[in-house]
């Protein structure tokens, strides 16, 4: 009996304790949560591909009310650290940029540091290597790595059937840069009043001729703009300039106006990342072909660009566990899947499976077959030097400067920037 009495105790506390367990347990999913999420869509379909995310995560976490706010696109990557700084319980997580434009973030203390949630979820053992090391600032991580994407040149088909070898060689682009200027059009199509888009022609150049490992200690300001190996990059984009491969006036339009020149077929081609497919009518688009930058030095090993997009958390999201579970969810089952197909942008999941889309297919195959990956120069550079720097390569673009010109103030603004930051 006594035996009998022990048990009857040891059940009724058993019990007793599951009961306060449950009721726990039903606090918690009774409990309503909060979160922001600070987005930059570039394109109506972004914005629809971010609205269907949100409907997902809601149906998961249906005691979550998730909020967004929205800023244009040039605005906010000027601005992010204002933004940040003036956060005022506004914003939980930030779309933001992997590589350099991540690691001035969390140099500043203006981002969380997340490695206790990465242990905790095992997301280490989820993203790929590259992707991982894009996402930590001293061997700490402070992003969770969303996509990334391939540049390329973006070719109407139906333009190019008489030139197919442009994007062979860099001779065979230039003879095709002739023959279009010949017929009143142009290869390339290119809009620089944001002024990226112009840096992306000094990346691929330095690539194909110096490589990665000089590529990224110049724009980490270890190396002169006067070394003649830069000399040699600002040549052959000179070349480029003389065969008239540009349309004129590129200054005068933002990236996207820039297009249209090649929907009316005035040109046949636009460097680009992979987003901008988001703002092609389908009629163009079906028409459209992707190569990569053509090789420039024979014995070149090749590199390509590859950005990698990661969202970042703002130290008030600390205690907020939401802002863990929207990141989790980003990292389980098919939410990222989704969001990339409709994005046009490749899975940093380690584990993804292949795109049905012909460009994220082209551009796997190229990133996969690249020796290593670039980030952007606006990425891989830190935003003192960046945005100044890529203003005089718009001013060469259209002949303002010389390339003598262009290099001794590209190395006067690495002397300024780098010894302040030093």
């Amino acid at each position: 009996m006594k035996h009998s009495s022990k048990w009857l105790k040891f059940l009724l506390l058993l019990c007793l304790l599951i009961g306060s367990w449950q009721v726990k347990a039903k606090h918690e999913l009774d409990k309503q949560y909060s979160l922001t999420l600070v987005l930059m869509p570039s394109s109506g379909k972004q914005r629809q591909a971010y609205k269907q995310l949100i409907e997902r995560f809601s149906t998961a976490y249906p005691h979550v009310e998730v909020g967004t706010q929205v800023y244009e696109n040039e605005y906010y990557k000027k601005n992010i650290e204002d933004i940040m700084k003036s956060n005022d319980g506004e914003g939980d997580l930030f779309f933001w940029f992997g590589g350099e434009r991540l690691r001035a973030l969390a140099k500043n203390d203006l981002i969380l540091d997340i490695s206790s949630w990465w242990q905790q979820a095992n997301w280490d053992k989820t993203f790929s290597s590259a992707a991982k090391h894009a996402s930590q600032y001293q061997q700490q991580y402070y992003a969770l790595p969303i996509n990334y994407y391939q540049w390329g040149f973006y070719y109407r088909q139906s333009m190019i059937r008489y030139q197919p070898d442009t994007f062979t060689s860099w001779q065979q682009f230039l003879m095709s840069c002739q023959s279009f200027a010949n017929k009143q059009q142009h290869l390339v199509t290119i809009g620089s009043k944001e002024a990226w888009p112009v840096a992306a022609w000094f990346d691929y150049l330095n690539l194909r001729i110096n490589g990665l490992a000089f590529h990224q200690q110049l724009l980490a300001g270890n190396i002169a703009f006067t070394d003649k190996r830069v000399v040699q990059v600002f040549n052959y984009w000179q070349q480029a300039i003389d065969a008239q491969c540009f349309v004129p006036n590129s200054d005068e339009m933002g990236w996207k106006q820039a297009l249209p020149a090649m929907y009316r077929e005035k040109a046949a081609a636009v460097l680009m990342g992979n987003f901008f497919l988001a703002t092609v009518p389908d009629r163009v688009r079906n028409d459209l072909g992707f190569a990569a930058f053509p090789q420039v030095l024979e014995g070149q090993k090749q590199y390509e660009e590859a950005p990698i997009d990661v969202i970042v958390a703002h130290p008030q999201a600390k205690t907020n566990i939401a802002a863990y579970w929207f990141l989790d969810f980003l990292s389980k089952g098919d939410a990222l899947v989704e969001l990339n197909q409709q994005l046009g942008k490749i899975n940093p999941l380690s584990s993804s499976k292949g795109s049905e889309d012909r460009f994220i297919q082209a551009g796997t195959q190229l990133l996969n077959s690249a020796k290593g990956v670039s980030q952007f120069f606006d990425r891989d550079s830190p935003k003192q030097f960046a945005l100044p720097a890529m203003d005089i390569m718009v001013e060469f673009l259209e002949g303002r400067v010389t390339a003598f010109e262009a290099i001794e103030q590209l190395e006067a603004l690495r002397i300024k920037v780098f010894k302040s930051i030093h």
